[in-house]
């Protein structure tokens, strides 16, 4: 499975557009982004409600995204519902991790 490739001008209308939305921010440059690549279309059947993309952190029309999301570092998930950031996490996460990570924004505690 693979995910949408959002740019500057996608970004918006994507998270808007989705209930349920996640957002992998990622670089060339970095080789535990593959892992990350790898874990998330691991998760994806496990989740058909969420929508799933990736955005490159590097080209200079994409920094203002970055800046708003304070992404200091790929691997960084941004997790959406009904168009807000609900939260956001740096790094590799393995499978158990990442799969309640996910539930957690379909199913936010009380």
């Amino acid at each position: 499975m693979s995910s949408p490739q959002l740019t500057h001008e996608t970004y918006a209308d994507f998270v808007a557009s989705n209930p349920f939305a996640v957002v992998h921010c990622w670089a060339v440059w970095n080789g535990y982004d593959h892992q990350m690549r790898s874990a998330l279309a691991d998760q994806m059947p496990h989740f058909p409600q969420i929508a799933f993309a990736e955005f490159d952190v590097d080209p200079p029309d994409h920094h203002d995204i970055c800046r708003e999301l304070n992404v200091h570092g790929p691997p960084f998930l941004a997790l959406y519902r009904d168009g807000v950031l609900v939260t956001s996490r740096v790094g590799l996460m393995d499978r158990a991790d990442l799969r309640a990570f996910l539930d957690g924004l379909l199913n936010p505690a009380a």
